[in-house]
C-alpha cells in the first residue's frame, strides 16, 4: 500500500484533530529520554482506526507530508506535583491517595446504573464491610457457566473450557460444529460451590466460523458462534493486548465515591469499563485477545471471575492470559477453598511444571498456579511465564525447551519470539523499584537476549511504558541521567547516599549502576534491532492507577503518565511487528514498528559476534595486581567488583556495549575500595593527561554507548588532585585515574 501527498492531504481534510509525530531521540551526551511525544489521532471512525493499524508500514513515508500546524503533542506532566489533584508523582504508594478523577482522562465517572444502585441501597452496595462485599458478591449460579475459548497449540487448534455444577464427566458434553465431544480434562474446581471444570481440545481451520453449545443433565447452554480468522499475506495476524483488568480493585479515588474494592458496586463498575476496551478492540477484529493477568482483585472471590468472563468475547473469540500476583490471592475467611482458579478457568497448551507455583496457606488451604506454557501463531512463538515463580533458572530451562520443541515441530526458525508474563522488569510506576522487580531485571534480560527474544509483554505497573531495545548488563550513569531528577531534588529521596525512591545506591564518584543497556533507534520504525523490547500495558479496565516515578529512566522510549485506560493492537507478519496503542475512545497514543530481514531472522546474533574483550581483560589484570587494604568489608567490595567484571569477560554472548560498560562499572565499584599501593601516586602524576584523554577517545569511538560520560571525565580529573581521608597516601583518586589510563592506552596500542 502506497500513500502519496494527495491521499495524505485528503486524509487530513477529513479527519479533525489529527497529528502524527515521531519520538525524539535522547540526547547523545546523556541518557535522559525526550521520547514522550505521543502520536495522537483523536477523531477517527472505527473503520479509519482499523485502516490505521494496516498502514503503519507506510507511516514513516507519509508523516513528513503532514503540515506542522496539524501537530498536536500529548502533553507530558513535567511538574513534581500534579496540578489537578495534588498527587506527588514521586509518591511510592502503589494505590494513589486522591479524591478526584483528576488526570484519569480516559476513565468514565461512576456508571449511572451503579450510582442508582448505590442510592437505592444507601451506599451499602459499595461498602467494603457491607452486605454486597467479599464472599457476598453476586455469583453466576447457572448449571453451565464461565465458558472460555483459549488458544491451542497453534492457529489451527483451540480449547473450550467451561464449568458444570455437580457433574461427572459422563453427564455433560460439548456439541461443536454438529459433533459431540467429551471433555479430555475434567476435575473438581478449587471453589466451594460444587463446580467441575471441563476442557475440550479441538482442531479447527483458522478462518472458519463455528457454532457450539454445552449439554449438561437437565440443562442446555445457549448456542454460541465462534469466529476464527485465517492468517493474512506473509502469515499476518493481530492480537488485542490488555493490561491488568483487575475486576473489583480500586484506589482512593473510588473509595471517595463510595466504591470500595471487592464490593459489588466496584465489580459492576469495572466490568462496564473493561467492556469499553474489549468492544473497541473487537472493532479492529484481531485474531485473538491477550490479558497480562491480575484479571480480578481476589481470585478466591468467584463472583469477580464470573464478572470478568461475562462478555461475549470470551465465548465467541479466542482468548489467552498469564497469571498475575492477584491470581494467587484468596479469601482467608473461606477455609473450604483451594485456590486453583487459574487452572480451573483456562487451558494452557504445552504447559510445564517448570515455573509452577504452589503455596500452603496459613489456614491449611492450597494455592496452585500452573507453570510456563507456549503456543505458536503464524511465524510467531509465544512463550508465557508464571512470574509468581521467581526461579529464573526454571524459566530459562523452559524457554530453551520451548524454542527447541517449537522449531523442531516447524522445522524452521520463527520470525518473532515473544515472552509474556505479569511482573514488568522495565516500567515507570511504583513497582519499578520493588526488590523482586530489580531481581528480575538482573536475571531475566540476559536469558531473553541469549535466546533471541524480540518482545516481552507485561502488566503489573498500570502505566503504559515502551522501553528502548534492552541489552543485558550493567551500566554506570549519573543519577540525573539515570532517573531524570537531580539528586539534590527532595523528590529523589536521597538518604545516606541511597535513593529510597528508586532503590539505588549513589557511589562516591556520583554515579549509579543500573541493570540494562538501552539502545536508541530513531523514529517509530527500526530495521533489525538488537536487544529485547519491553512493553508494559496500563490497566485496561481503568480500575486502578499507580503514580509514575520513572518516566525519565534510562530505559524509557515512551511512557504515558496520565493514568490512561489503554490497550494495544499488536500486528505480526513474517518480517514485521507493529504496535498501535489507543484508549477506549480510539485516540492513538503510540505507534511503533520493527522490521526484520530474512538473514537477521536466521542469525539474530550476527551483530553480536566476535566482540573484542582485550580492553576489559587488560583492565581486570591491572586491577588484580593492586594491593587491597586488609579489611573484610573492603575486600568484599573489591571481590564483588572484579567478579562481576569477570562474568562479563567469560560470557560468550556478551554484547560489545556490555563489555565496554563493564569497564566503567568496575571503575565505579572500585571507587568504594581502598588500596595500599603508595607507588600509584607517583606513577599517576607522571602520566600525560593529554595522552590519557586521547586514548580514551580512541577507544570509545561508538558514540551511542561507547563514549565516556562527561561527568566521569570530570570526576577523573578531580580525582588526580584530591586527597582521600584514609591515611593511605591519598591513593583512592589516583587509582581510579590509573585504571582508566591502563585500559585506554592498551586499547590505543591495539587499534594502531
Amino acid at each position: 500500500m502506497k500513500f502519496n501527498k494527495l491521499i495524505v492531504a485528503l486524509m487530513i481534510s477529513t479527519i479533525s484533530s489529527t497529528a502524527l509525530c515521531t519520538n525524539v531521540r535522547a540526547d547523545e551526551e546523556n541518557s535522559t529520554t525526550n521520547a514522550n511525544e505521543i502520536t495522537e489521532v483523536s477523531s477517527l471512525s472505527d473503520k479509519e482506526i482499523e485502516d490505521l493499524s494496516n498502514f503503519i508500514n507506510d507511516y514513516n513515508n507519509y508523516k513528513a507530508d503532514i503540515p506542522e500546524d496539524d501537530e498536536v503533542l500529548f502533553e507530558k506532566n513535567e511538574k513534581n506535583i500534579r496540578e489537578v489533584d495534588g498527587t506527588n508523582k514521586f509518591n511510592r504508594a502503589t494505590e494513589t491517595e486522591r479524591d478526584t478523577f483528576g488526570e484519569d482522562k480516559n476513565v468514565t465517572n461512576i456508571d449511572p446504573e451503579v450510582k442508582e444502585k448505590l442510592e437505592e441501597t444507601k451506599g451499602e452496595y459499595g461498602k467494603k464491610d457491607g452486605a454486597y462485599a467479599g464472599n457476598n458478591l453476586r455469583e453466576n449460579t447457572d448449571p453451565v457457566k464461565d465458558i472460555v475459548v483459549n488458544n491451542g497449540d497453534n492457529e489451527n487448534q483451540i480449547a473450550i473450557t467451561y464449568f458444570v455444577r455437580n457433574d461427572l464427566s459422563s453427564q455433560s458434553y460439548l456439541v461443536f460444529d454438529g459433533k459431540t465431544y467429551k471433555a479430555s480434562r475434567v476435575y473438581q474446581t478449587g471453589d466451594s460451590k460444587g463446580y467441575m471444570s471441563h476442557t475440550v481440545v479441538l482442531d479447527i481451520l483458522a478462518g472458519n466460523t463455528y457454532t457450539y453449545y454445552i449439554k449438561a443433565p437437565s440443562y442446555t447452554s445457549d448456542t454460541y458462534t465462534l469466529k476464527t480468522k485465517a492468517l493474512g499475506e506473509n502469515n499476518e495476524f493481530s492480537l488485542a493486548y490488555f493490561g491488568d483488568p483487575q475486576i473489583g480493585s480500586g484506589d482512593s479515588v473510588w473509595d471517595s465515591k463510595g466504591l470500595n474494592k471487592n464490593t459489588q458496586a466496584k465489580v459492576d463498575q469495572d466490568k462496564i469499563d473493561f467492556a469499553k476496551a474489549i468492544d473497541r478492540a473487537m472493532k479492529m477484529d484481531p485474531h485473538f485477545y491477550f490479558s497480562m493477568g491480575d484479571n480480578v482483585e481476589i481470585a478466591g472471590y468467584e463472583g469477580e471471575y464470573d464478572s470478568f468472563l461475562d462478555h461475549d468475547m470470551f465465548r465467541e473469540r479466542i482468548f489467552s492470559t498469564v497469571t498475575g500476583n492477584h491470581e494467587t490471592y484468596m479469601d482467608k475467611n473461606d477455609d473450604n477453598q483451594q485456590n486453583t482458579v487459574f487452572r480451573d478457568h483456562f487451558y494452557l497448551p504445552n504447559v510445564s511444571e517448570l515455573g509452577s507455583f504452589t503455596k500452603n496457606n496459613e489456614d491449611g488451604s492450597l494455592t496452585y498456579v500452573p507453570g510456563d506454557y507456549y503456543y505458536t501463531y503464524g511465524d510467531t512463538l509465544f512463550i508465557n511465564l508464571n512470574s509468581n515463580n521467581t526461579n529464573s533458572n526454571e524459566h530459562r530451562e523452559f524457554i530453551e525447551k520451548a524454542i527447541k520443541e517449537a522449531e523442531d515441530k516447524r522445522n524452521a526458525k520463527f520470525s518473532w519470539k515473544v515472552v509474556s508474563f505479569h511482573h514488568a522488569p522495565y516500567s515507570t510506576a511504583t513497582h519499578t523499584s520493588d526488590l523482586d522487580i530489580i531481581e528480575r531485571r538482573k536475571e531475566l534480560v540476559k536469558i531473553f537476549n541469549d535466546n533471541g527474544i524480540d518482545i516481552v509483554l507485561n502488566g503489573h505497573d498500570h502505566i503504559y511504558t515502551r522501553s528502548k531495545h534492552m541489552l543485558a548488563g550493567e551500566k554506570t550513569l549519573s543519577f540525573e541521567d539515570a532517573y531524570g531528577v537531580n539528586p539534590s531534588n527532595e523528590n529523589a529521596g536521597i538518604k545516606d547516599g541511597y535513593s529510597e525512591t528508586f532503590n539505588n545506591k549513589i557511589y562516591k564518584n556520583g554515579n549509579v549502576i543500573v541493570d540494562g543497556i538501552g539502545l536508541d533507534y530513531d523514529g517509530n520504525k527500526v530495521l533489525n534491532p538488537r536487544g529485547t523490547l519491553f512493553l508494559t500495558m496500563a490497566g485496561s479496565a481503568g480500575a486502578k492507577f499507580y503514580n509514575p516515578i520513572g518516566e525519565d529512566s534510562w530505559f524509557v522510549a515512551k511512557s504515558l503518565d496520565d493514568r490512561s485506560q489503554l490497550f494495544s493492537n499488536l500486528r505480526f507478519s513474517k518480517n514485521s511487528f507493529s504496535i498501535l496503542t489507543m484508549d477506549t475512545s480510539g485516540k492513538v497514543v503510540d505507534l511503533y514498528k520493527i522490521e526484520k530481514t530474512d538473514d537477521f531472522i536466521n542469525n539474530p546474533h550476527i551483530e553480536g559476534e566476535n566482540v573484542r574483550k582485550e580492553s576489559l581483560k587488560s583492565f581486570i589484570d591491572k586491577v588484580e595486581n593492586l594491593t587491597v587494604v586488609e579489611d573484610e568489608s573492603n575486600i568484599k567490595k573489591y571481590n564483588e567488583a572484579v567478579d562481576r567484571a569477570k562474568a562479563v569477560l567469560n560470557d560468550k554472548f556478551a554484547s560489545r556495549e556490555e563489555v565496554d560498560q563493564a569497564i566503567e562499572v568496575l571503575k565505579t565499584r572500585l571507587c568504594e575500595v581502598e588500596f595500599a599501593d603508595a607507588k600509584i601516586v607517583k606513577e599517576t602524576k607522571e602520566l600525560d593527561k593529554k595522552e590519557v584523554e586521547n586514548s580514551q577517545n580512541s577507544h570509545n569511538k561508538d558514540k551511542d554507548e561507547r563514549k565516556i560520560n562527561k561527568e566521569s571525565k570530570q570526576n577523573l580529573k578531580k580525582a588526580n588532585g584530591e586527597n582521600v581521608k584514609t591515611g593511605v597516601s591519598s591513593v583512592m583518586g589516583y587509582a581510579i585515574a590509573l585504571f582508566a589510563s591502563f585500559g585506554a592506552l592498551f586499547a590505543s596500542k591495539k587499534e594502531k
